[in-house]
């Protein structure tokens, strides 16, 4: 009985598929975990020291994977991904095994790969040199550098900053360093004339055009040391051929000294000029460009063409026209001292006296100087009290010159006043205006009073030379400053144009009567004008002309108001040019002299023209010696005209000269 019972606990412990002792479940055993696979492969697996392979790898039943080379590589060690890709490079030459081994519940499993890595060689590996050009330094190239660099430009949009470097880097790789480069003098080699090889560098401004053939030579550190050469060539091209610039030649005049010189941008020099068409009797053309002489008679305008050849045979070709008039400008003596918006006054002795304005290192001036015509010279005479710009000077019938108003160094309007005494040469303190003005007009009356009116205010006043005061008299319709201000032969004064005080020109005009001692409106001109000039014609008409629009264009038209018709009318021709801040003179027989100004390039000119009353029409004159703007204009005594300062090219200037 106990041996059968044993029997059955064995045989249900076998078979846990039979049902024993009642009933049960099957019970079932896991497999085993899978073992990890493991794959990496390396492209190329063959490599120059100092390239990167590619190592890509993967693995399956893995978690977790260590990378490992031999010989040790740093980019190849310790925990990677289960799979992935990346870079290496072989840090010396030799056969390099990359090694993976992975580990998962199964176990782990190993790979590798092996690349060949070989031993660099020494080359030279600049690339190709650009071409240059002759007269352009060689190579220019951009880098980045840091705000403030001499020579770092920062673009405000990008904000990137660069600044250019110059020279073609001669490279070479895999040699010892420091390198030695040089070029070789030869036969067939050449470095182009202007260019050199400094260090590794070739640079230099090329001086001839050509293609040539360079041989470089480089020679490493090592012992001994291992040279090599490389051919380049190199191309320079010719500059670009002259373009002789369009500045127009100035208009000359009979007897007066006439030089001129063309020139040209591109090319290159030393040019060589020539020039096809007759010209006016007395010049002569140099191979310089240089036309210069002596006119001996007028001539209307003469066709020439001036060409400039560079020393490579380019050229370059420009038409111009000469013209010879009557009367013209020539050069006289300087003033001491430069000076723009100053005043210059003809004294009863023919002498003109300047006063005041601003220098060209910005200085208000107190200064003042005679031109004496008889010898064309400046000098000085006394000093004003208060220095000033934008003032007014009056010849009194005293023969004393009243100066008043203006801005002082402080940039202070002024309401002080004072007297030039031709017979001591000073200045004396005289009354004061009931209002600071600068920019204002100073008329005299006949009655021998001055009328001053405007200067960033509407109001006027009178000075009493007998009294040495000022009084206050009626307002004008409009704030007024930059305006003209012309004495009729009514005994009335016409006052038009200028700015209203805001920047704004102005188009209307006024009557001052000195009787009523009231301003009435005198119409509007056809357009509005500042910096305008107004000239009193025999006629009794007053001729207005040119300036500002107050919307920056500068005008060629002028007008004439009739005093009896109390109109303004167009002339029957406008201005040959543009004028703004120029000068009008009425001469001896009646025309109206323009000189200079801004013309519509916004650069100062030397054109000048006569307005002819009879035909009202303007013709051209003989040009300034020096483009200027905001100069003075004085008829002399004998006739000619003087021009002082303004503003020229060059800043403002201290010459001067005449009109005959």
């Amino acid at each position: 009985m106990k041996k059968s019972a044993l029997l059955v606990a064995v045989v249900c412990g076998l078979s846990l598929l039979d049902a024993c002792g009642g009933g049960g479940s099957a019970v079932v055993v896991p497999p085993p975990p899978a073992k990890p696979t493991v794959t990496i492969s390396a492209s190329p697996n063959s490599v120059t020291v100092g390239q990167s392979v590619t190592l890509t790898w993967s693995s399956t039943h893995a978690t977790s994977c260590t990378a490992s080379a031999t010989p040790s590589e740093s980019d190849w060690s310790g925990a990677v991904a289960t799979s992935g890709s990346q870079s290496a490079m072989p840090a010396a030459a030799g056969t390099v095994s990359y090694a993976l081994q992975c580990t998962g519940a199964g176990g782990s499993a190993s790979q590798q790969t092996s690349v060949a890595a070989s031993a660099a060689q020494f080359a030279i590996t600049s690339s190709a040199p650009p071409a240059g050009t002759v007269g352009v330094r060689y190579s220019r190239r951009f880098v980045r550098c840091f705000p403030g660099t001499p020579g770092c430009f920062c673009n405000p949009f990008t904000h990137v900053c660069l600044r250019a470097i110059f020279g073609f880097p001669l490279v070479a790789t895999a040699g010892t360093t420091p390198y030695t480069w040089s070029w070789v003098a030869a036969a067939g080699s050449s470095l182009p004339p202007g260019l050199n090889l400094v260090g590794s560098l070739i640079v230099g401004t090329p001086t001839t055009p050509g293609t040539y053939n360079v041989v470089v030579t480089v020679a490493d550190s090592s012992s001994p040391a291992v040279s090599l050469s490389a051919n380049y060539t190199i191309t320079i091209n010719p500059p670009p051929p002259p373009i002789v610039n369009t500045t127009l030649p100035p208009a000359g005049a009979i007897n007066l000294p006439y030089s001129f010189a063309f020139t040209a941008s591109q090319g290159y020099p030393p040019l060589t000029w020539s020039k096809t068409g007759a010209l006016p009797a007395g010049l002569a053309f140099g191979t310089d460009g240089v036309l210069s002489g002596t006119p001996t008679a007028t001539t209307g305008p003469l066709p020439i063409t001036v060409t400039a050849q560079d020393q490579f045979g380019q050229t370059g070709s420009q038409a111009f026209t000469i013209q010879i008039f009557a009367h013209g400008f020539k050069v006289t003596g300087s003033m001491a001292t430069p000076r723009v918006n100053h005043t210059a006054t003809l004294l009863n002795s023919g002498k003109v006296l300047i006063t005041g304005g601003i220098d060209n290192n910005s200085n208000v001036l107190a200064t003042a100087e005679l031109f004496d015509p008889s010898t064309d010279t400046f000098s000085s005479t006394g000093s004003m009290a208060s220095t000033r710009t934008n003032h007014t000077a009056t010849l009194l019938a005293s023969g004393k010159v009243l100066v008043a108003g203006g801005c002082d160094s402080s940039g202070n309007c002024l309401s002080s006043a004072e007297l030039y005494d031709p017979a001591s040469g000073t200045f004396a303190a005289t009354g004061t205006m009931g209002t600071a003005r600068s920019a204002h007009t100073a008329t005299l009356l006949q009655n021998g009073k001055v009328l001053m009116a405007g200067g960033n205010t509407a109001t006027a006043e009178l000075y009493d030379p007998v009294s040495g005061t000022f009084s206050s008299t009626g307002d004008m319709g409009t704030i007024r400053a930059g305006h003209i201000a012309t004495l009729l032969t009514s005994g009335k004064v016409l006052v038009a144009g200028g700015s209203d005080g805001s920047g704004g020109a102005l188009a209307t005009a006024e009557l001052f009567d000195p009787a009523a001692g009231t301003f009435s409106s005198a119409g509007s001109m056809t357009t509005a004008r500042l910096g305008l000039t107004a000239s009193l014609l025999a006629s009794g008409k007053v001729l207005v002309a040119g300036g500002n629009d107050g919307n920056g264009n500068i005008l060629a038209t002028a007008e004439l108001f009739d005093p009896n018709a109390g109109t303004f009318a167009l002339t029957s021709g406008g201005l040959i040019t543009a004028r703004y801040l120029h000068t009008a003179t009425l001469l001896v027989g009646g025309n109206v002299l323009m000189a200079g100004g801004f013309d519509t390039t916004g650069l100062a000119s030397a054109a000048a023209e006569l307005f002819d009353p009879s035909s009202s029409t303007f013709s051209g004159t003989g040009s300034l010696v020096a483009a200027r703007y905001q100069q003075t204009a004085t008829r002399l005594n004998n006739g000619s005209v003087l021009l002082t300062g303004g503003n020229s090219f060059g800043g403002v200037t201290a010459s001067a000269e005449l009109y005959q």
